[in-house]
């Protein structure tokens, strides 16, 4: 009874490690490094992801022409100021042709105190995935960036149908996630990362 019971013990035990090895596994996959860039804002000043290092980062790849980039400003902008204590930082990275003088007024129009960047198509292939030779992208895209600079969450609302029906409800939930996430087990660092 003794040999049964230890065997089935056993079993149990083993299985349980595989159940939460390949669990473990699957989050840390999941998990990337947030490619780090070094960007100009609109006022010419020099800003890199790694100066937010122990902060929780929202980054939104935008175009100031962009009805929903838009609608989202004021958001965000009230987002940053209601979190911004707990540790969030809100990035805009701008893909305009009209560069630093389309998003000073775009700054000017939705009265944002967040930084606004001028961005750069090398910090798009990297978040995005696109390439050089295929770099359309749809805008807005957000990536929520933990305190330890790994990507915690991927918003491509294009594709996100419970965004678009609730685009406050959905940020403020995987903000308050990401700022009150446990440091999750950590992949390998690579050089190109923040």
């Amino acid at each position: 009874m003794q040999r049964k019971t230890g065997r089935v013990l056993l079993t149990l035990l083993l299985f349980s490690m595989g159940t939460l090895g390949s669990l473990l596994a699957t989050d840390v996959k999941k998990l990337r490094r947030a490619p780090d860039f070094v960007l100009p804002d609109w006022q010419g000043d020099t800003i890199s992801l790694a100066d937010f290092r122990g902060r929780v980062v929202l980054l939104q790849f935008f175009q100031t022409a962009c009805p929903a980039c838009q609608r989202e400003a004021p958001l965000l902008e009230e987002l940053y100021r209601k979190f911004k204590d707990k540790g969030l930082v809100v990035v805009g990275v701008s893909h305009d042709a009209g560069g630093a003088e389309a998003v000073k007024q775009f700054a000017k129009q939705f009265d944002i105190t967040y930084f606004l960047l001028l961005g750069d198509l090398e910090v798009a292939v990297r978040y995005i995935g696109i390439t050089p030779q295929q770099s359309s992208f749809d805008v807005p895209r957000f990536f929520l960036i933990d305190r330890e600079g790994y990507v915690f969450k991927d918003i491509d609302p294009a594709h996100d149908a419970e965004f678009r029906r609730d685009e406050k409800g959905v940020l403020t939930k995987v903000i308050e996630e990401t700022l009150n996430n446990p440091q999750p087990a950590q992949p390998p660092s690579t050089a190109s990362s923040y």
